[in-house]
């Protein structure tokens, strides 16, 4: 078989020229939408750390990230598959939030609301959501609400609560590695191991003051999640996770 027979044709210079025209056009139109993508992606997340802020009154302007390759249709359906949202400084009553990241499924924001610039409601599906309580936002809460108490890190993973408290007319100094754990939208710690200092403690003395040291902190005024899930705490403080579902978020 000759060489003739397998050699490749070549591109004229007219087809050559009309190749990289339509090369041309294609990374042209592709740039445009990704351009197009990436400012409307842009703007709904503007629109909704705007919508979020008026909605829960945090002090600090939250971070949106809507997740997904392709945004204009998520934003023609109305509907974003998921949604991140890192939250700080949220006030729970006397209770300060340090850091709160959010994960929002099935976020429903109508088109015409980011066509004009002006969402009145964000309907979330369901939310995952971890948080912390640092030691001193626990400490001022504990001031605030009239327990002479502190909450701090202590030896293996512990957490320790000290202070004094009055028992029988008696102020006593205590100390006590404590258990934590949630139930529904309170976070709830008990006293083990208790000591007290060099006092002498009856039997009622020491039920009181078990009972004076088994604390509930309320958290349910969450932006996105209603039903505590899970406690942790280290050496920078508790760490909580929560979920919801049904939410609605009106400014």
């Amino acid at each position: 078989m000759s060489e003739a027979r397998w050699k490749r044709p070549r591109l004229t210079p007219a087809r050559r020229r009309a190749l990289l025209q339509t090369l041309g056009v294609v990374v042209a139109v592709g740039l445009l939408l990704w351009g197009a993508d990436t400012v409307a992606r842009r703007g709904a997340e503007t629109l909704l750390e705007r919508n979020i802020q008026d909605a829960t009154g945090v002090e600090v302007n939250p971070k949106v990230d809507v997740r997904g390759f392709f945004f204009v249709p998520q934003v023609i359906r109305g509907a974003y598959s998921e949604v991140h949202v890192t939250t700080e400084g949220i006030t729970s009553g006397p209770l300060r939030i340090d850091h709160l990241e959010s994960e929002l499924f099935d976020v429903r924001v109508p088109f015409h609301d980011v066509l004009v610039r002006d969402i009145r409601r964000v309907g979330i599906g369901r939310s995952v959501e971890t948080f912390d309580l640092s030691y001193p936002d626990l400490n001022a809460y504990f001031e605030a609400t009239g327990r002479p108490l502190t909450l701090a890190p202590g030896s293996d993973g512990a957490v320790t609560l000290s202070g004094n408290v009055t028992v029988l007319n008696r102020k006593v100094p205590v100390s006590a590695d404590v258990t934590l754990w949630v139930e529904d939208d309170v976070l709830r710690m008990s006293p083990k191991n208790l000591t007290a200092g060099a006092a002498a403690l009856d039997t009622v003395s020491r039920l009181l003051l078990r009972q004076r040291l088994t604390l509930t902190i309320p958290l349910g005024t969450l932006p996105f999640g209603h039903r505590l899930t899970g406690v942790q705490a280290d050496d920078n403080g508790v760490h909580i996770t929560t979920e919801g579902s049904g939410i609605l978020l009106e400014p």
